[in-house]
Formats: structure tokens, C-alpha cells, sequence
């Protein structure tokens, strides 16, 4: 699937991140936060007009572009519903007793099955590997020390 998607080697998350809003025909928008216990370390929020990619903001720069990756992976094959309509989102009901990102987490994520998780987590994984860990600006410069061999050699 990856040689299908024909994406070029990328320098950074974000370049990959407008590649695969290209890809799909829909902005994608990232957004680091602190998840809460019990909550998975990335989902994929639905919204009219794009696509967010929420990730864990308290980890490592490589297991976030791990988590941003897995997360586009699930945008690629298409494991997502349709994105609501503008009727549809005018038409959201208030709780005030329950957390609002709670509630969208639970309503905006399918519960994917076996077989799409192992999808997303293989395609996430070769998604990894298209990022370029090299020195300079973006998310995936901070990876590079993280993976230098002790003589300074990127492994």
C-alpha cells in the first residue's frame, strides 16, 4: 500500500501530514494533548471540514510520530466513517454532567476491529520509516538524537 500511495521520502511529520490531507482529499489538522487514563494515545476526530489527528503529548518525539502515523494509516484505508454533515454537527446535543472531550472521543472513534488495528499498525510502521531523521526543523529532528549510534552514526 505504501508503494500504492507513491509518497515521497518525507523530511518531517508535517510534510507527511499534508501529503496524506492531499491524499484524502481532506485537511488533516495535528494536535498534541495529555490523554487521560484509559484513553488510547491517539485517535482521529471527524469533523466537517478536516480531519484531527490528536496524539499524546507527554512522550517521547518518536513514539509521537509513531502514534501520528498509525493514526494517518487509519485515515488511508478508509476506517473511518463518513465525516458528519453540517446538519449533523449543528444538530449535537449538550451534556453538561459529562466531559465534552470525553464524549467526542467516544462518539468520534470507531472501535476498530482486529484486522484494521494490524492494518494501521503495519502501515503506520512503514509510514515511520518514509520520515527522514536528520538534523534540522520539524517534529522528526527532534527523533534524531534519540536514534544516533554512540559514535554518532543514525542507526
Amino acid at each position: 500500500m505504501v508503494r500504492e500511495l507513491d509518497l515521497p521520502r518525507m523530511s518531517t511529520v508535517e510534510e507527511l501530514c499534508a501529503a496524506v490531507a492531499e491524499r484524502t482529499g481532506r485537511p488533516v489538522r495535528l494536535v498534541p494533548r495529555r490523554m487521560r487514563v484509559g484513553e488510547p494515545s491517539g485517535f482521529v476526530e471527524r469533523l466537517v471540514d478536516a480531519d484531527v489527528v490528536h496524539f499524546e503529548q507527554e512522550t517521547s518525539g518518536l513514539h509521537q510520530a509513531h502514534i501520528i502515523c498509525h493514526e494517518f494509516a487509519h485515515l488511508l484505508c478508509g476506517h473511518l466513517g463518513e465525516a458528519p454533515t453540517e446538519d449533523e454537527e449543528a444538530a449535537q446535543v449538550e451534556l453538561p454532567t459529562i466531559d465534552a472531550d470525553m464524549l467526542r472521543l467516544v462518539l468520534g472513534r470507531s472501535h476498530y476491529d482486529g484486522a484494521a488495528e494490524e492494518e494501521a499498525e503495519i502501515l503506520g510502521a512503514e509510514l515511520t520509516r518514509t520520515l527522514v531523521l536528520a538534523p534540522g526543523a520539524g517534529t522528526t529532528s527532534q527523533l534524531a538524537p534519540a536514534l544516533e549510534h554512540r559514535k554518532g552514526q543514525h542507526v
